[in-house]
């Protein structure tokens, strides 16, 4: 049983000294007094005593201790008639009047706390469920955490106790972010904000936060309770949406590109042929215009990959089966000089799904030249298939050395590359088309290396009247 706020039990052995000692105390001086109300109310002090006893039975059980010393003393000094019997009884109604109400106090006290500490449990589990708590001392080292920051952070408890926050920080936020966030709290005010951290397998993820300092009777603070909301998803949307924002202007800058851009080139194009061959064999400016054509070559090919990025076409649904396309998309890969040793090993059932070959092509192309690229023109890419469940998914692998964290969060980020050369809009319109045949495209780089890049859509595409797993959007008529 809990004690009341404020005291501390005293021990079973400590109160009992202490008990017998002021009982002693009291029976000396009621040997050399008549028993009057001055002896009731020291006899009750001693009662009074086991206010801070580990039990509220102790406060009967002083009662007891008090009662045959008291009668001891009448027996003793021959007061046990007359007016003395009077006063003996006198002394024993204060003692046990004491001792009730003692006893009923502690147990009244003893049940409000039960119950405080119980509404504090619960409390602390609702906000365990729904939050990511830890609680840090004034140098800001973890002295506890949750379940839910160790699910979030990848860390262990044991690993996460005695260090500080800098454990997670994915050095997103500006040093006077930080600086700030420090200054607010060690000044004793409540500081909320979000915050970017990174987890021990090198993932990203954002949290709303709010930390409250806990300030001792001087006003100043003693540790500070870090309350956390993952918003990770609700991030993403943000981006998605931005995305969504930016694409819409991309398509406009998209047609211009077409009109102003993409047709001159072609006229450009076709006019240096054409001087080309009139050009002498020999003469030493053909290689200046074969460079020329080249270039022209890269600039259209980006163009055209802004084109297909920021105006896709809508997908034209046929039968396509996923290996042959796969294969027949590596055989165009090996073309390439650069690629010729890139070993491309499918696995995959001759199964057929509803999808557009041409914009599928693109997804597969993109897919392998990124692993080639990756392996430095020698590997092989694993591409294997499975159908689960209305769901076709196609895996990539190769072995090549793998993302850092940091460029595997950004990887599908138009216009985001690491190459010298290119757009950066590989894979995020590789991404886009499989956004089209309503499927998902995740990556991974597994620690033993190699980049896993996954595809998932749905072997039937669903109509109008359907989501993505085929069930009807609309309620039957009754």
């Amino acid at each position: 049983m809990s004690d009341p706020p404020g005291r501390q039990p005293l021990s079973l052995r400590a109160w009992l000294l202490l008990t017998m000692t002021a009982a002693a105390v009291v029976f000396a001086f009621d040997i050399v007094t008549p028993p009057t109300v001055d002896v009731a109310v020291l006899y009750g002090v001693v009662v009074l005593i086991s206010l801070r006893a580990p039990d509220p039975r102790a406060p009967l059980a002083a009662a007891v201790v008090c009662s045959i010393l008291a009668w001891t003393d009448a027996i003793l000094t021959h007061r046990g008639t007359g007016p003395w019997l009077v006063n003996v009884t006198l002394v024993l109604v204060v003692i046990w009047t004491a001792a009730l109400l003692v006893s009923r106090y502690m147990v009244v006290a003893r049940a409000w706390v039960d119950r405080s500490l119980k509404e504090l449990e619960d409390l602390k589990y609702a906000i365990d469920q729904s939050a990511i708590v830890a609680v840090t001392d004034t140098r800001g080292m973890i002295r506890s955490a949750n379940d839910k920051f160790c699910e979030i952070s990848k860390y262990s408890r044991a690993e996460l106790i005695g260090r500080d926050h800098r454990l997670v920080n994915s050095g997103f936020h500006a040093k006077p972010f930080i600086r700030d966030l420090w200054q607010t709290i060690s000044s004793g005010r409540i500081w909320k904000g979000e915050l970017r951290n990174r987890a021990k397998d090198g993932t990203l993820y954002w949290v709303d936060t709010t930390i409250v300092p806990f300030l001792d009777r001087a006003g100043r603070p003693y540790q500070y309770m870090a309350l956390r909301y993952d918003i990770t998803e609700r991030k993403r949307t943000e981006e998605r949406m931005r995305e969504q924002a930016a694409l819409a202007r991309l398509g406009e800058m998209a047609a211009i590109v077409a009109h102003e851009v993409k047709n001159p080139l072609a006229g450009i194009r076709g006019a240096l042929q054409v001087i080309g061959a009139r050009m002498p064999a020999d003469s030493r400016d053909r290689p200046v215009m074969a460079d020329i054509l080249a270039r022209l070559d890269s600039l259209n090919e980006m163009v055209q990959d802004l084109l297909i990025f920021a105006r896709p076409r809508p997908p034209r649904w046929t039968k396509v089966a996923p290996g042959p396309l796969v294969e027949a998309t590596a055989v165009l890969l090996r073309r390439d000089p650069l690629f010729h040793h890139v070993v491309v090993s499918v696995d995959a059932r001759p199964e057929e799904i509803d999808a557009d070959p041409e914009l599928l092509q693109i997804v597969f192309s993109n897919l392998l030249v990124n692993a080639a690229q990756a392996m430095n023109g020698e590997g092989e890419v694993f591409v294997s298939a499975a159908r689960r469940d209305g769901t076709y998914t196609l895996t990539f692998r190769d072995t090549g050395p793998g993302m850092p964290a940091d460029v595997r969060q950004r990887v599908f980020e138009p216009f985001y590359t690491t190459k010298h050369r290119g757009t950066g809009l590989g894979l995020a319109t590789a991404r886009r088309v499989v956004e089209q045949h309503h499927g998902t495209m995740t990556l991974d780089c597994p620690p033993d290396g190699g980049t896993i890049v996954v595809l998932q859509v749905p072997v039937v595409q669903p109509t109008a009247d359907q989501d993505a797993s085929g069930r009807p959007t609309t309620a039957p008529e009754a």
